[in-house]
Order: structure tokens, then C-alpha cells, then sequence
């Protein structure tokens, strides 16, 4: 039986052996990803009376609350490219994806915390299995807007076989995010809390439920331009410039995230056992 040892020295003193490592560790563990994603799909909705229905719940029930809110006047809502109810699901169903895939590292990491102190596996094969998880609530909301689309006449054009690369942009966004925060926050139930926190303010500087506006601090989220792009995409509307440029940020961002996520992991993991 093997035995890892966790030492001070840090693994930036072998820079190349560190990034082999890395990507190695990267391609074993597609196979226990896909394992632990159906693992854990099936304890989840076991005990659930309405099972998948709860994934599209939320999504709904939030979608119907702001219709609901536009409808009586409640708040003064800008008019929209489509019809409203179809653009605040639209919104809703993307900003969940980024909202999932950012706690997915933390959610995973923390239920899987015996593992990954008694065991070898690759962190990258949770992270992995989450991000599966992520996909597969995506693509389970996106069902429910097929109908909703035909039914207020949307215009949806050759643009929308873009929308896989919009989403992927969310999720990544999302997932980079995580990645840094879940070394703390695996340490720290704060951080977790704080996550929640953020997002729930978050919700109202990101186009979810309204429009952009020309002026203010929704032009400086880089939410915006990735979920705006992303809409209209799909709805047939009018998008934002800088989604490429977010974009290539991200993708950097997430590389750095999940290396800082091996940096920590040693640490992490002598502090939990």
C-alpha cells in the first residue's frame, strides 16, 4: 500500500515535472469523472420524490416571480428584444450555469472531503464530475425553453448553434472562479457563505432580468457581454462586443486557477487529515 507524503518544499522548485504531473493527472481522470458524475446523479435524485423536476424548478419558479413583477408594474423594466418572459428565462437558465459552476469545486471538494484525504484520486476527476453535473442541469433547463421559444414566436436563427460555445463560456467563467476559491474555502465554511452572498448581489448587476444599460456599471462586468452574446444568440436579438476578449481571459484565468488548486492541494489536504 502506497503512502503520500506531504512535505514544505514546493513543487514549483521542479517547474516541469509540476506541469507533467498536472496534465497527466488531467487525462486519468476522464474515466473516474464519468464514474462518479453517475455515482452521484443517482444519490441525489434517489430520495427525491419529483427527482430532475427539481432542476428546472428553480429556473421556473424564478422566471415566473420576475414576469410576475414586470407584469404588475412593480419595478420599471426597459423593454427587450423578445418577449420578456422569454428573455428572463433565457437569463435565468445562463446565469445558472455560471452560478453552478462556480460552486461546484467547493460542493464537490467538501463532499468528497474523506476521499480525497484517505485516497490518491485526482481532484481534477471531482472537478471534472462536477462540471459534468453542470452540464447535464444546463441541457435539462435548455428543454423546457424549446417550447417557450416556439410558443412567443422567438427568432432563432443559424446564431444558435453558437449558443454550446456561450454556455461553455459560463461555465468556465464560473469553474475559474471556483477553482481559486475552493482551497480556503475548504478550510473555511466563510468562504462558502461568502459565495453565496456575492452571487445573490451579483444576480442584480448581471442583464438577468433587464436590459444593459447604456451607461453604468453593468458595462464592467464581464458577465455581461458573455451572457448578453449568449442571449442573443439564441433568441435571435442583438449582442455585445468584448465576449471574445472575456473569453481568453477566462480560459487563462482557468488554467492559473487550477494549477494555484494544485499548489494547495498538499496543504489542503494535510490541514483536513
Amino acid at each position: 500500500m502506497s503512502e503520500t507524503v506531504h512535505t514544505a518544499a514546493s513543487e514549483l522548485q521542479h517547474p516541469g515535472r509540476f506541469l507533467r504531473e498536472a496534465a497527466g493527472d488531467l487525462r486519468r481522470s476522464v474515466a473516474p469523472a464519468w464514474q462518479l458524475f453517475r455515482r452521484n446523479m443517482q444519490v441525489r435524485y434517489r430520495r427525491a420524490g419529483l427527482g430532475y423536476l427539481w432542476l428546472l424548478l428553480p429556473t421556473v419558479g424564478t422566471t415566473l416571480v420576475w414576469v410576475y413583477v414586470q407584469s404588475r408594474r412593480i419595478i420599471d423594466v426597459a423593454p427587450t428584444d423578445v418577449p420578456y418572459p422569454v428573455y428572463v428565462l433565457t437569463g435565468t437558465i445562463l446565469w445558472q450555469v455560471f452560478v453552478d459552476a462556480l460552486n461546484a469545486p467547493l460542493q464537490q471538494l467538501t463532499a468528497s472531503r474523506q476521499l480525497i484525504t484517505r485516497s490518491r484520486v485526482p481532484h481534477e476527476a471531482l472537478i471534472l464530475a462536477a462540471t459534468f453535473e453542470v452540464l447535464l442541469n444546463c441541457a435539462v433547463r435548455l428543454v423546457i425553453l424549446v417550447p417557450v421559444l416556439f410558443f412567443f414566436r422567438a427568432s432563432v436563427g443559424p446564431a444558435a448553434l453558437l449558443v454550446p460555445v456561450g454556455v461553455a463560456a459560463l461555465l468556465l467563467f464560473g469553474l475559474a472562479l471556483g477553482l481559486f476559491a475552493a482551497p480556503l474555502g475548504m478550510l473555511y465554511d466563510d468562504v462558502g457563505r461568502g459565495i453565496t452572498l456575492v452571487t445573490g448581489f451579483l444576480f442584480f448587476l448581471t442583464p438577468v432580468i433587464y436590459r444593459t444599460p447604456s451607461a453604468g456599471i453593468l458595462r464592467f462586468n464581464p458577465l455581461t457581454p458573455l451572457l448578453d452574446t449568449t442571449r442573443a444568440w439564441l433568441t435571435g436579438g442583438e449582442g455585445r462586443g468584448g465576449f471574445a476578449a472575456v473569453t481568453a481571459v477566462t480560459l487563462l484565468a482557468l488554467v492559473l486557477a487550477w494549477l494555484f488548486e494544485r499548489l494547495a492541494r498538499p496543504h489542503m489536504v494535510a490541514r483536513l487529515g
